[in-house]
């Protein structure tokens, strides 16, 4: 097998960027598009072919890890990969298994059953057997047992960006080597959706032990083990041949290429140097696929917008609700839909709607602070108390190069509707995720919620209430967290819908999270990948990551 970097090297790959054609390219800032149905299909059924071993596939990613501590991120720089040297308790289905995007079906990875309490404030997990370590040291392929699961929830409570989620554990038994029971301090009948998250890897606990940190060296027991971390160079990963789940994975090598700007990203697909990426919008895909006929692509549809503006509303002037409400209705969001993502994109929504309703919300449902109305918009500024407007600042980091073309339509739009100056600052991705995270910021940012989150819990508890420290859009409502904590108490799924709607429509009217209009976007796959269809809030080129190891190469 030839090295990763005989395919292409840093150098080498800088330089395709020639070949490629940005996105502002062929975004006119008049163009509007009409909201057609995509041409392509939104699920690439599995391969019925028997699988073929080998082979080093490669991905351009607009992505670098901060760290590679699991404890200390939720950045999707690191769990582009981590899902891949490290697993969970609990997973999503793979590609092969799913009857669809929307399947969240919860499979066993390093748990094979698990079952709650009545009272679900107890939930017992029973292990797979057999599963090693991976051999490298200083863990040297040991077994994996259930002491390992009760040192890193532990260890996950004690601090981090996970912290929240554990420290709802009150205390961890282990009665045997492939038992875990866990009691949570109160009654949460979603506790298995949150040890399904991304997130929620398993790490070595001789390394932790060993080095302090998790920041040089990534031991775990998932299908590949990490081969190198270049920081904003490159990250490679090799089949570990000792994965519980015999014969896979199938690839022998994934390299990920640290390449920020989307032009060069492009070209690598297009001259075959990278097997599969993520374009936003209609044009950039039809524009590969003409040079490319034979490309696969999954129009991916979307069903919550991880991005939006987020306000310091603990603050003035965005502590008043006239003036939050003031700002939602002074922003043409169906403007940025038509132009900046071509007519196939969303409005914008926090909670995926799956969990509350059947089809996608549409404007109407958003209720009157999410209309464009900047007539009525001015007049509550107004009565706030801000006649003249006001001037405030906002951050933000260009996850792709739309996202730039959004930040200055809501600059405009708000200058032109509220007279509120707003002076932009574009960052660095490491810069920007930690200012923002850690909540360092006056005035606006263009904030996230995790897009690594998959559960329901996860989605409204952990990211809405007042104590969580996953609340990055700083939501301080009592009647939020009444609502999410009876949401987590609630076995009944019909009366988690219910719930959930009273949570949206609570998030809207108190105008709590901002959001902006989201690309539904399009996975573009060489067309001899096979087995790797993304799932909802599960793309295979981030967060979705652990489906790769079902993926395989047909050439």
């Amino acid at each position: 097998m030839p090295a990763p970097y005989s395919r292409l090297n840093r150098r080498d790959f800088v330089r395709l960027s020639a070949a490629g054609v940005s996105a502002a390219a062929v975004l006119g800032p008049g163009r509007r598009a009409t909201a057609a149905a995509s041409p392509y299909p939104d699920w690439l059924p599995a391969s019925s072919k028997p699988p073929k071993r080998g082979g080093v596939m490669t991905r351009a990613s607009a992505w670098d890890p901060p760290v590679i501590d699991p404890r200390h991120t939720q950045s999707v720089g690191l769990f582009q990969f981590v899902g891949l040297t490290s697993n969970r308790l609990v997973r999503y289905p793979f590609t092969d298994e799913a009857n669809g995007p929307a399947d969240l079906t919860l499979k066993g990875d390093l748990a094979e059953s698990w079952q709650g309490s009545a009272d679900f404030r107890v939930w017992t997990f029973k292990l797979r057997q057999g599963v090693k370590w991976q051999n490298l040291a200083p863990v040297n392929g040991r077994e994996f047992v259930a002491a390992d699961v009760k040192y890193c929830f532990e260890q996950y409570a004690k601090e981090g960006v996970q912290a929240f989620t554990f420290q709802e554990i009150e205390g961890i038994e282990t009665p045997d080597k492939y038992t875990v029971r866990v009691h949570l301090k109160t009654p949460n009948t979603l506790f298995p959706q949150n040890v399904a998250e991304p997130v929620a890897v398993l790490f070595a606990r001789e390394v932790l032990e060993e080095d302090g940190d998790l920041k040089k060296r990534l031991v775990g027991t998932g299908p590949y083990t990490l081969k190198e971390h270049t920081r904003k160079v490159r990250i490679v990963l090799q089949r570990n041949p000792d994965y519980y789940d015999k014969g896979r994975p199938y690839v022998d090598e994934y390299v990920i290429l640290s390449t920020p700007d989307a032009a060069t990203r492009q070209a690598a697909f297009r001259t075959g140097q990278a097997d599969f990426i993520w374009v936003a919008s209609p044009s950039e895909a039809e524009l590969i696929r003409k040079t490319n006929p034979q490309t696969m692509v999954q129009a991916y549809h979307n069903t919550l917008a991880p991005f939006g503006v987020a306000l310091a509303q603990d603050r003035p002037p965005f502590n008043d609700l006239r003036v939050r409400r003031a700002i939602s209705m002074a922003i043409d969001r169906q403007k940025m839909v038509d132009t900046v993502f071509e007519g196939h994109g969303i409005l914008g929504w926090g909670v995926p709607y799956i969990y509350y309703q059947d089809t996608p919300p549409t404007a109407k449902d958003f209720g009157p602070w999410w209309q464009y109305k900047p007539a009525e918009a001015k007049k509550l500024l107004t009565d706030a108390g801000h006649p003249n407007g006001f001037s405030t600042t906002l951050f933000y980091y260009e996850y792709f190069p739309q996202m730039t073309s959004q930040v200055q339509l809501v600059q405009q739009d708000l200058k032109k509707n509220l007279n509120i100056d707003v002076r932009i600052t574009k960052l660095d991705y490491t810069s920007y995720y930690g200012r923002y995270v850690e909540s360092k910021w006056d005035g606006m940012s263009w904030g996230f919620q995790s897009g690594h989150a998959v559960g329901l819990d996860e989605r409204t508890y952990m990211y809405m209430h007042s104590k969580s420290t996953k609340n990055f859009f700083r939501v301080n409502d009592s009647v939020i967290d009444d609502l999410t904590t009876k949401l987590r108490r609630t076995p009944d799924r019909a009366e988690q819908r219910a719930i959930a709607k009273k949570i949206v429509d609570r998030e809207y009217d108190q105008v709590l999270r901002m959001w902006m209009p989201y690309d539904n976007g399009f996975l573009l796959f060489q067309p001899h990948m096979r087995n790797v269809a993304a799932g909802a809030l599960r793309r295979s080129d981030g967060y979705g990551s652990p489906t790769l190891a079902r993926t395989w190469m047909e050439k």
